[in-house]
C-alpha cells in the first residue's frame, strides 16, 4: 500500500501537511525545552519561526492539493496550541519565576494571546463535539503572522529593551485582529453546531 493511497474514511492520514503539522507539535515542545532550560536565544527563535512557517505552510499545501480533512484540521489546532499556548506559558513561568517579566510584558501576552483566550472553550467545544471544525478565515491568518512576531519580539525585548517599539505594536495588532478573528471563530462555530 502506497503512504498516499492510505485512508480512513475520509481521513488522509500520509501527506506532506500533516507532516509538517505534527513537526509542529515537536518543534513547541522543543521551542518549550529551549524556554525552560534558557537555551541560546537565537535557537530557541530560529526554531520557533520554523514552526511559526509549517503552520503557513500546511495550510496552504492542503488547500492547493486538495489535502484538506478533518484529522488534519483538528491536528492543526492542537499542534497551534502546542506552539503559541504553549511557548507563551513556558516564557510566562521561566521568566516569571526569574523575575524578569514587568507589567508591560503580561499586557502584551494577552493581547498577543486575545483570540487563543476567548476562543479556548469554544474550541474545546468544536474539537470534541464531533462537529466539522470551521474552516480558517483571512483575519485569522492575519492573526497568526502577526503573532509570529510577536511573541520572539516579546522575547527579545526582555534581553534588549528596544525590541518594545516593534513588540507593543505588534501585540496591539494582534489583540485588535484576535477579537474579532475570535468573534468569527465563536460564530463559525456555532453555526457547524447546528
Amino acid at each position: 500500500m502506497k503512504a498516499e493511497k492510505i485512508k480512513t474514511g475520509d481521513l488522509i492520514l500520509f501527506n506532506i501537511p500533516n507532516f509538517l503539522t505534527i513537526s509542529r507539535m515537536v518543534i513547541a515542545f522543543i521551542v518549550m525545552y529551549l524556554i525552560f532550560t534558557r537555551g541560546m536565544l537565537a535557537t530557541t527563535i530560529i526554531l520557533f519561526a520554523i514552526g511559526a512557517l509549517t503552520d503557513f505552510f500546511d495550510g496552504q499545501l492542503a488547500r492547493r492539493f486538495n489535502w484538506t480533512s478533518e484529522f488534519g484540521r483538528k491536528a492543526d489546532m492542537i499542534a497551534d496550541r502546542f506552539l503559541w499556548g504553549g511557548t507563551a506559558l513556558a516564557f510566562i513561568i521561566t521568566y516569571g519565576l526569574l523575575g524578569l517579566l514587568n507589567w508591560i510584558d503580561g499586557v502584551q501576552l494577552i493581547f498577543m494571546m486575545a483570540r487563543e483566550i476567548i476562543t479556548l472553550p469554544f474550541a474545546f467545544y468544536a474539537f470534541f463535539s464531533g462537529n466539522i471544525l470551521p474552516q480558517a478565515r483571512y483575519i485569522a491568518k492575519v492573526t497568526t503572522f502577526l503573532q509570529g512576531f510577536c511573541l520572539p519580539s516579546i522575547i527579545l525585548s526582555i534581553y534588549y529593551p528596544y525590541w518594545l517599539y516593534i513588540s507593543a505594536p505588534l501585540s496591539i495588532a494582534c489583540a485588535v485582529t484576535g477579537f474579532k478573528s475570535a468573534l468569527y471563530y465563536i460564530h463559525d462555530t456555532q453555526k457547524n453546531g447546528k
